[in-house]
């Protein structure tokens, strides 16, 4: 199978909403995948319009740190997507601080973002009609040369599938009123 974003073979093994990726090759890498879906009642071009505002995306992730939120500080927005560029800074279980700059990688309307953080991590979102709105997943992607750390920076930056299922809640919540 070829490489996620374009990149290098790998293997995949799925797990508890979870996939766990091992490269091979010159640059192997792990990669820790996180993903989750929900429902919301509303059309997909709907939901694709407020989910590719990148304020839309910081206001959903300060769903999952309302004491420290992550702030917005520059975005620059291209009318075809790809190439849009968000600045952000955040905090650190809420010690430092911590920013970087978020490159829009792939747009197709009504159905797909990626966006990729200079810090590493991959963000993925996808659309999909359903019968009475509209499915809407997201994927986070991290990956590292150094094995498990991948995990680690899960399991130490993330409270996993409870923070992504906070994120999903607040664009539900946001878009269905």
């Amino acid at each position: 199978m070829e490489g996620a974003y374009g990149r290098e073979p790998q293997e995949e093994a799925v797990g508890r909403g979870r996939v766990g990726v091992r490269r091979k090759g010159p640059r192997a890498m792990t990669t820790t995948t996180i993903k989750r879906s929900i429902h919301v009642d509303a059309p997909v071009e709907e939901v694709f319009k407020h989910v590719a505002d990148p304020r839309h995306i910081y206001d959903a992730m300060a769903a999952v740190s309302p004491k420290y939120p992550p702030v917005l500080a520059e975005v620059n927005m291209k009318p075809e997507g790809v190439g849009s560029t968000y600045q952000w800074i955040g905090h650190l279980w809420s010690l430092l601080y911590m920013g970087g700059t978020t490159t829009r990688e792939e747009y197709t309307p009504n159905e797909r973002i990626v966006d990729h953080s200079s810090t590493g991590p991959y963000w993925t979102f996808t659309f999909e009609p359903a019968a009475t709105g509209t499915t809407l997943s997201m994927a986070v992607e991290l990956s590292t040369k150094v094995p498990f750390l991948d995990k680690l920076e899960a399991a130490v930056f993330t409270n996993g599938d409870q923070d992504f299922d906070a994120m999903l809640d607040a664009f539900k919540k946001a878009i269905e009123t």
